[in-house]
């Protein structure tokens, strides 16, 4: 028994697998994946190997255009194998998955289609970083292979996994938040002039905006569902955008993409207003639920004070203590998306989230961009995976 495990047994304290929240480490998983990884970059090495000591993973190999990178990789995280090219990776192994963590190709477009969809030929389901796609058919060529073969792709939309969003979630879905009705999420994302703004092998923000828009659109989606119409207009000099959405659900959004803005600030904040309740989330890590409150007597209450059981509600880690929830790898939402993929595989059941449903609602709205700037824009149910 490990030394802190007893302390706490004689103190009398419950057993951590009792308590929500509480994560196993990778060696004490009962049962785990074979999975395989394609990519060995910078990306990869902080964030995702990393976030394997927090999941039910067995690595088996790596591959990668450099054999020499592959090795070190094997060697560093503990790969069994190492391969210069995937292809021969997914031949010769036994896997039940497959990360893939991969750059653009030659002409700036991403090369996860591919890759997935021979992963789910060859027998494995696949876990793929964002940008998913370079445009709707891709997706949809990934879901006909879904179909097909019966495994699954899941996206690095990590805004979905991020803890304080996730708790968002929770708390909209709740009676007294009055459902989720309006959202409004502030992200820097410039977006190139109409001429270019796909012109991947072109202009290099085409490529940014391809690469980086995936995130205030998963938090759009996760949080709201999905868009039902859309319209926006963009501003020249600063290549930012505001962009306007109805939902499914009823609810109304914007984003506003603020190009402009500076680069030591916080990235993003979003408010979601329910009816007589909001919520608000800074810079990822603060979250400010304003709980129903009907209001100070106007023009007679002497003081401010909320009472207590309407007072807002903040949370915020706590960031003296070498623990897990404020390691970078659970604030961001690395950890909880992998080990959400690893829970699908085992169970052999689709993600509930961030799957190819999912990733074909949110390239719809990337690709509205193309349409006339201030025109309402109509856009179609999901297919299904």
């Amino acid at each position: 028994m490990m030394l802190e495990e007893r302390r706490k047994k004689l103190l009398g304290l419950p057993d951590w697998r009792e308590l929500p929240g509480t994560i196993d480490y990778r060696f004490e998983a009962e049962r785990r994946v074979r999975a395989g990884f394609v990519g060995c970059g910078g990306h990869s090495f902080r964030n995702v190997y990393t976030a394997f000591h927090f999941a039910p993973v067995d690595l088996v190999a790596v591959a990668d255009v450099q054999l020499d990178r592959a090795q070190a990789y094997a060697k560093e995280f503990g790969a069994e194998k190492a391969y210069g090219d995937y292809r021969e990776m997914l031949a010769k192994e036994n896997l039940d998955c497959v990360f893939v963590v991969t750059n653009y190709d030659e002409n700036g477009r991403p090369r996860f289609p591919g890759i997935a969809i021979d992963a789910m030929r060859a027998g494995a389901h696949a876990w793929i970083e964002k940008p998913p796609a370079a445009n709707l058919h891709e997706v949809e060529d990934m879901q006909a292979v879904e179909r097909q073969t019966g495994k699954f792709t899941q996206v690095g939309y990590k805004k979905m996994f991020v803890p304080t969003y996730m708790k968002a979630h929770e708390i909209s879905q709740r009676p007294e938040f009055g459902g989720a009705r309006q959202l409004s999420v502030r992200y820097p994302q410039r977006m190139p002039p109409p001429a270019t703004r796909y012109a991947f092998g072109k202009d290099p923000l085409a490529v940014g905006f391809l690469d980086h828009a995936w995130h205030p659109f998963a938090v759009i989606q996760y949080l709201m569902g999905d868009v039902a119409t859309m319209s926006y207009v963009w501003d020249e000099k600063s290549r930012g955008f505001f962009a306007n959405f109805t939902f499914r659900n009823g609810g109304i959004g914007s984003l506003h993409s603020s190009g402009g803005q500076s680069s030591a600030a916080p990235l993003e904040h979003v408010e979601l207003v329910g009816d007589g309740a909001h919520l608000i989330v800074d810079n990822i890590v603060k979250l400010t639920y304003y709980r129903p409150f009907k209001g100070h007597y106007y023009g007679r209450d002497g003081d401010f004070f909320t009472p207590d059981e309407s007072a807002p509600l903040v949370w915020e880690p706590e960031m003296s203590l070498g623990v897990l929830y404020n390691k970078n790898t659970f604030l961001l939402g690395y950890a909880n998306e992998i080990r959400a993929f690893c829970r699908s595989v085992l169970n052999n059941t689709p993600p509930e989230r961030a799957g190819l449903r999912d990733t074909h609602m949110m390239m719809q709205v990337y690709e509205a961009f193309a349409r006339p700037a201030g025109k309402e824009i109509e856009l179609k149910v999901p297919a299904l995976a």
